[in-house]
């Protein structure tokens, strides 16, 4: 009986396995110093994770397998030692390889080893070299060359969008109230835990600000370059080296020909940082020069800020909410925008409208949160419409507010009552439309 039990199960194990592709492992990668070899294997992992055609067999239960077989200092440099790890892990494959490097140059040779014959496949060894400040260029070049010899088709065709795992209605334990945190998860360009979490005070390595570069860069192709020493995958990445290389990819290099006059907190940044940390100020990258410190250790939060500042998502973009809904229709106080209604008022379009109350305090735009210049370019500030049907900016639970007056030799500056503000910003503390630009005028 017990036999026919074991058989049927087996059975069942080999049809599930069958429906998800083969399962892969990939072993650290043999070379020095190690923790590059250590970082290739998780950024492949990372990125054949993402197709639906194999299985990644997880990091952690291939290193209790090596533990267990005492390859944990040495790695697998035989395949006959891949064989037997690979029977451990349950894996029909396992990714392994080496790499040198020599000045900023690095080579790296990954072969995938058949778990049944303990010998490398035929057609199935690819190799990769190039800048090490390039790594992660290369490597997902080589996750893309490794999953078509697998599968026969290229990564990118499988999946061209957010990574696996990652739905438009992703649960964040830890930060339910954070709009960049889960729109930059959304966008796949930095990833939540398993469980939910997305870890927003943890310290982001290297290797892991790389990783995010190279998510942005193949999906924004821009026209600056992508670069950062990798060389070092496990050191903490600071706020001043995260804003010079995000405003170096996304601007083109003639931004940054001439040195700006340094005068201030800008005068404190070196000479060689001054031009990218003055051009992220003027973008709106950045709020304030001190938020690009090199004393500052970058923390996931912070990334994610510079992430949602660098590309903020399109006026009428709807970020799925952290929480399950529990009806159809927004909750009380979940207010999506703001409608200005000034008709009557002699108001037009303009480039830069401004709401103030009558006691003189600006309401929108918040000088400390105003969008990048191609923002403003694209979409404007907000949104000037002669009925509120024809824009969709403020959502579907906007707060209404009707002007005292508006003034101004352009007719840019709207007065509110200071009862309508405290309203206004009350409202923002619950839908934070305001610091996403979430706003429309009904002008004649």
């Amino acid at each position: 009986m017990w036999r026919w039990v074991w058989f049927w199960g087996f059975l069942l194990c080999a049809v599930i396995a069958h429906a998800a592709g083969e399962v892969i492992a990939v072993s650290d990668f043999v070379g020095k110093p190690v923790e590059i070899g250590q970082e290739i294997a998780e950024t492949l992992g990372t990125d054949l994770a993402k197709s639906e055609r194999i299985t990644l067999v997880e990091r952690s239960q291939l290193g209790q397998a090596l533990r267990e077989l005492r390859l944990q200092n040495t790695g697998l440099t035989e395949p006959a030692q891949a064989r037997k790890v690979g029977k451990l892990v349950g894996a029909d494959a396992i990714i392994v390889g080496s790499f040198y490097v020599r000045g900023n140059q690095i080579v790296i040779n990954a072969r995938v080893v058949d778990v049944r014959t303990g010998k490398v496949m035929a057609g199935r060894a690819e190799n990769v070299q190039g800048k090490l400040s390039d790594l992660y260029v290369l490597l997902g070049d080589l996750a893309n060359r490794l999953h078509l010899r697998l599968t026969g088709q290229e990564l990118a065709a499988v999946e061209p969008g957010t990574a696996k795992g990652t739905p438009a209605n992703l649960q964040i334990v830890d930060a339910q109230d954070d709009a960049e945190v889960l729109y930059v998860v959304q966008q796949g360009w930095m990833l939540g835990t398993p469980d939910g979490y997305f870890l927003p005070d943890k310290p982001v390595t290297v290797g892991d600000f790389a990783r995010v570069l190279s998510r942005l860069a193949a999906a924004r192709r821009w026209e600056g370059r992508l670069e950062i020493d990798a060389s070092r995958p496990g050191d903490l990445m600071n706020a001043l080296r995260a804003v010079v290389a995000l405003t170096r990819l996304a601007l083109p290099p003639e931004r940054f020909a001439e040195q700006p006059y340094a005068e201030g907190t800008l005068a404190l940044l070196p000479p060689w940082a001054r031009p990218y940390v003055y051009q992220a100020q003027q973008q709106g990258y950045i709020r304030d020069i001190q938020e690009a410190s090199p004393h500052q250790v970058l923390k996931r939060r912070q990334l994610a800020m510079l992430l949602a500042r660098l590309v903020p998502p399109p006026p009428t973009t709807q970020i799925a909410s952290l929480q399950p809904a529990t009806t159809s229709t927004p909750a009380a106080g979940a207010w999506t925008g703001l409608v200005i209604d000034a008709r009557g008022l002699g108001m037009r379009s303009c480039m830069s409208p401004v709401v103030i109350d009558t006691n003189g305090r600006q309401i929108y735009p918040d000088p400390r949160n105003v969008p990048p210049v191609d923002y403003i370019q694209e979409y404007g500030i907000a949104d000037f419409v002669k009925m509120e049907e024809q824009s969709q900016r403020a959502g579907d639970n906007p707060v209404y507010v009707r002007p005292i007056q508006v003034k101004g030799a352009s007719k840019d500056t709207v007065v509110i009552a200071a009862s309508d503000a405290e309203r206004v910003l009350e409202a923002e503390k619950q839908g934070g439309f305001l610091k996403r630009w979430r706003v429309v005028f009904l002008v004649d």
